[in-house]
């Protein structure tokens, strides 16, 4: 059965059966004015025409006013209307719980500044929580990070913890825009998609700084984190592309090639740079 994409005011609501459609139809998700596609059809047609044609139900003729919900974004993006805490919040558990509707109302050209503060936020306190209760831990085995931090004092490792965390953003926001880029790269060339990189970056900023606080459960927060967010982005990706699970599976699976490759060749040529740093020889004095 072949699944049939809607789209209200120029954005794409998603794809579905034909008895989702129906039922959007009774509950009036869906109005006469929403857009229809399936494969086979040259161009975009208003609902309340091939619905009758598809035999579906007839759609009441009425328009997507402000008495209907519209398509909207994650509630992060409406701050201003729904206050920081309740956005958060809303934002966590919709994407969590309810990818699929809520990766089909992303706005794919939303703008990289809400969705990548959202992201470093998550990622920032999730990771400062983790490390205040591994704390204790740590101070009493330094070793649980390094061989070589034996017999360092606990100021000094309680101090070295600190810029961790202070400096951590910086590695959040790199790892995030590096495996977006990638991701973004292997989705053109295998999965053909022509979204544009904000659609890529804006999903797994979403689906990975909402499963960062699955970290905050003890022992076993960072399997469940890695987890969850596969699935979550996996499936935001899917609705945002509007591609196959397979075309999707090989793509996010050569980006995962590409990021060892690029890993590696970060570390091969800083070896080769750190061979050509001057080298301070002592001069040791002669024996007399």
């Amino acid at each position: 059965m072949s699944q049939i994409h809607i789209a209200r005011h120029g954005q794409s609501l998603g794809s579905f059966t034909e008895e989702e459609i129906k039922e959007g139809i009774r509950s009036q998700r869906f109005v006469g004015e929403d857009l229809s596609w399936k494969s086979g059809m040259s161009d975009w047609r208003p609902l309340e025409e091939t619905a009758v044609a598809w035999g579906l139900d007839a759609v009441p003729v009425k328009s997507a006013g402000d008495e209907l919900p519209l398509l909207s974004e994650p509630a992060w993006e409406r701050r201003d209307e729904c206050g920081f805490f309740q956005a958060l919040i809303r934002t966590i558990g919709a994407v969590l719980f309810h990818p699929g509707t809520t990766f089909s109302k992303l706005k794919v050209d939303g703008g990289l500044l809400k969705p990548f503060f959202y992201y470093l936020l998550m990622s920032a306190v999730t990771f400062g929580v983790t490390l205040c209760y591994q704390m204790p831990s740590i101070l009493k085995n330094p070793t649980l990070l390094s061989s070589q931090l034996e017999g360092v004092p606990h100021r000094t490792l309680i101090l070295g913890v600190i810029i961790v965390w202070i400096l951590s953003p910086i590695f959040f926001a790199g790892g995030i825009f590096i495996s977006s880029f990638l991701t973004h790269l292997s989705l053109k060339l295998i999965a053909k998609t022509k979204e544009p990189f904000q659609a890529t970056f804006r999903t797994m900023c979403y689906a990975v700084g909402s499963a960062s606080i699955t970290q905050l459960i003890p022992f076993f927060g960072g399997i469940v984190s890695a987890i969850w967010g596969v699935i979550t982005y996996f499936i935001g990706l899917k609705k945002v592309h509007r591609v196959s699970v397979w075309r999707l599976f090989f793509a996010i699976l050569f980006s995962v090639v590409l990021f060892v490759v690029f890993y590696l060749a970060t570390i091969v040529l800083a070896s080769i740079a750190m061979s050509y740093l001057p080298v301070h020889v002592p001069v040791v004095p002669p024996v007399k």
